[in-house]
């Protein structure tokens, strides 16, 4: 079977499209193609104030409009990967997460427990493409009494797992996030957000140097540390919570960045980028040192592999082999695009994609609403 996965993460970077080949429990399963089709500038300034400050309206216009997005690019990635839509089964969209919490909130004695807003109009998508999609993955979850995140972990299982080795799965998107595998035993998989990731540091980029990121960790790696400012990061409340635990943009976004560098404005800017490319190294080593077993080696995935600094930051902490998911055979930059692709898959034959060892949920749920074509 052959399915589409489209996805955009709270980094902002664009959207990335994959063309996957598996079965439904991730036998042979290949990405045999994907592409980003980044955002402009204007585009991710204006998603970011949405996310930030935006009212109704504008949240149902972005909603349509991200929805064209993805229409767009994944039209424009059938024509010039030249796929013919009679190969494809099914389109996977997760959407762009615009907020999300685990809170509790209550209203006239009914009460809400954590709620999550992924927008991107599946119609759109449908209609463009002549296809199904499965969109809206995470409510789901969150109605079974899940935090909604991470939904990844059952793709790691089935496509990393290995007999009598135990793997941390690393995904360096927006957020980070892991998942613990023991061998072959679905039962033993667990999996929480690690913290920030490239969510902060391209949001210290952009407000320190205008630019979107830090391309190969060059400037972290010129900078020194600043160990006041790193010992006040490491007293962020998030990072001794017990999991499943999940956090986004709502916990870790610009307010975050801002009020942690309040009184550092006279430092210098390498050093700051410096000192928040360690922090994120320490919170994934200090999740694992507080909540996951010993491991065997870690696989590392997501936008920040690119960063070079980030992964001898993790390496440096963690002290055991550190792969990219690529050595696997799993494009970093398409993973989650692939499992997405996945999980549409096994949505439209009904079988469940969350774990509740990764989001707490009763049990396990078939994900997503379906929009048929035509």
């Amino acid at each position: 079977m052959k399915a589409i996965g489209m996805m955009s993460g709270t980094s902002l970077d664009g959207i990335t499209v994959a063309l996957a080949s598996t079965g439904l429990n991730g036998e042979n399963f290949k990405i045999l193609s994907f592409e980003t089709y980044p955002f402009s500038k204007k585009i991710r300034t204006f998603i970011e104030k949405v996310i930030e400050k935006g009212g109704t309206e504008e949240i149902s216009f972005l909603n349509f409009y991200i929805g064209k997005l993805y229409a767009n690019a994944v039209k424009e990635f059938m024509e010039e990967k030249k796929i013919s839509r009679k190969e494809i089964d099914v389109i996977g969209m997760h959407g762009q997460t615009v907020f999300h919490t685990e809170k509790t909130r209550s209203l006239c004695g009914i009460s809400v427990k954590g709620h999550t807003l992924q927008i991107g109009e599946p119609a759109f998508v449908a209609r463009e493409t002549g296809l199904t999609v499965v969109s809206n993955f995470r409510p789901k979850d969150m109605a079974a009494g899940g935090k909604g995140a991470p939904l990844i972990p059952l793709f790691d299982f089935l496509v990393f797992s290995k007999k009598g080795k135990r793997i941390a799965v690393q995904n360096l998107g927006g957020i980070g996030n892991v998942t613990f595998l023991s061998g072959k035993k679905l039962s033993s998989v667990f999996a929480f957000d690690t913290g920030p990731c490239n969510m902060l540091l391209d949001g210290a980029m952009k407000l320190l140097y205008g630019k979107n990121f830090d391309k190969d960790g060059k400037i972290a790696s010129s900078g020194k540390i600043i160990e006041k400012l790193f010992a006040e990061l490491k007293k962020t409340p998030y990072l001794k919570k017990k999991p499943p635990k999940s956090t986004g943009r709502s916990e870790f976004g610009e307010h975050f960045l801002k009020k942690a560098l309040k009184g550092f404005e006279k430092e210098k800017k390498s050093d700051i980028i410096a000192t928040l490319n360690k922090f994120v190294a320490f919170t994934i080593f200090k999740s694992y040192e507080d909540f996951l077993p010993e491991i065997d080696y870690a696989v590392l995935s997501g936008g920040g592999v690119f960063n070079k600094t980030l992964v001898s930051n993790i390496k440096n902490y963690l002290k055991v082999p550190v792969y990219v998911s690529d050595e696997f055979g799993v494009p970093a930059e398409a993973k989650e695009a692939g499992a997405f692709a996945l999980y549409a898959l096994r949505t439209i034959h009904g079988r469940f994609s969350d774990l509740p060892g990764a989001t707490g949920a009763k049990e396990k749920q078939i994900l997503g609403d379906i929009t048929y074509a035509g």
